[in-house]
């Protein structure tokens, strides 16, 4: 089994990856371990996404699946509210993003990659690579799951798309500590909870709780609404001896949760992720790349995760198009430093959020206007942007900002 492009994974990045690719005229094979539609967390898109969804002809897809759309992102803080609303970012940057049923999401995304002509096969296990030394082949072991039949695949490049599933890194050993501290996520789907009317309907909800841990509320169009507490391990153990009564006794001791969801009922069982933080020592080698979770996964806090997968694949890919038709492509200049500096906004938010200066910041009724605007396109995923300060120096941003308010 032959083709120019091997992707491992078929969730968004490699939805992205090989819609780009085969659209270039180079043959993909995408390679799934599991079945679609699968559920999976990171149901809060960003913005940025929207561009990337279209520049890799996705976007219709996407539209017509009649998505609820996210204009905003609201923050809550005992009585202290405040709303980041995408509309107000920087001109050129999207005014909203989508909240999506992530079985139904990538389902859609695969579906429509297979149309452009990527060879998309699920339940294929990628249990070993070999890398030629100077890149210009690769040779994957692959077993088929459904027969356990055992085959070879051989490519001209290989982008491990596979998310949690971190093939290459652990194939080539390449994982590396991540520098977030542990956390869990209890989580589940409910009907019924009370939401605001009108456009804010959608907006993403980050309640912050007076112990410390923070819920998401994440609502969909089919009436359905995501909601999870992330905390560390000691508090859901103070809060219940299961998962289910945990997670309820935090909703529940959250008065601005407990109005929202006083009336809903849960439609799925509760379920619980932990360990979820990593990180790789290198993003690329000769012949092969990582990208999204399978290189860096930080936290769900600012929902990066598919932000950063669709980022770094469509560049993956864009980069190996250039490679594979004869165009001399320097990846440590066009590949590792964006990625690191995506990743690295991200990073500074979620570790600035848990030592208490982000969220000082973010419920601080008095910011400049210029800052708000910067901070809503970093929530937006326009963590590329140079002209924004946030992204220029994130921390040095924040402190700074601290200090003049």
């Amino acid at each position: 089994m032959k083709a120019d492009v091997i992707v491992v994974g078929a969730g968004p990045a490699g939805s992205v990856a090989g819609s780009i690719l085969a659209r270039k005229g180079l043959s993909v094979l995408c390679l799934e371990a599991g079945t679609f539609p699968r559920f999976q967390i990171g149901e809060s898109l960003l913005p940025r996404c929207n561009d990337i969804l279209e520049e890799a002809g996705l976007l219709e897809a996407v539209h017509s699946r009649h998505y609820m759309p996210k204009p905003a992102a609201l923050f809550l803080r005992g009585e202290k509210t405040e709303r980041f609303c995408f509309a107000e970012m920087f001109p050129g940057q999207r005014p909203a993003a989508m909240q999506v049923p992530r079985a139904d999401f990538d389902q859609t995304l695969s579906t429509q990659a297979r149309k452009y002509g990527v060879d998309v096969r699920f339940q294929q296990r990628v249990d070993a690579v070999e890398l030629a030394p100077d890149g210009s082949q690769v040779k994957v072991s692959v077993t088929d799951l459904e027969t356990n039949a055992k085959y070879t695949a051989e490519g001209r490049f290989l982008i491990d798309c596979s998310g949690y599933g971190r093939v290459l890194p652990k194939l080539l050993n390449l994982e590396s500590p991540s520098q977030l501290g542990p956390r869990m996520a209890v989580f589940t789907h409910v009907e019924g909870d009370q939401r605001p009317e009108g456009p804010a309907e959608g907006d993403i909800w980050v309640c912050i709780h007076p112990e410390g841990a923070w819920t998401w509320i994440i609502p969909f169009s089919n009436g359905r609404t995501s909601i999870g507490v992330v905390a560390e391990r000691a508090l859901f153990e103070k809060h219940g001896k299961t998962d289910h009564e945990a997670l309820h006794s935090l909703l529940k001791s959250d008065p601005n949760i407990q109005k929202r969801m006083s009336k809903a009922v849960p439609v799925m069982k509760t379920t619980r992720l932990e360990g979820w933080s990593a990180a790789v020592s290198r993003f690329h080698g000769p012949g092969w790349a990582v990208t999204g979770n399978a290189s860096e996964f930080l936290d769900p806090i600012f929902s990066s995760g598919v932000t950063l997968a669709l980022e770094s694949s469509s560049r993956a890919a864009k980069l190996v198009a250039r490679q594979l038709t004869g165009e001399k492509v320097d990846w440590d200049v066009e590949y590792t430093p964006p990625m690191k500096r995506a990743v690295g906004v991200f990073r500074t938010f979620v570790q600035t959020w848990y030592d208490g200066l982000l969220q000082n910041v973010f419920m601080h009724q008095n910011k400049p206007d210029r800052f708000k605007r910067a901070i809503t396109s970093v929530l937006g995923g326009y963590v590329l942007d140079e002209q924004n300060p946030f992204v220029r120096d994130a921390e040095g941003t924040l402190r700074n900002l601290q200090k003049l308010m």
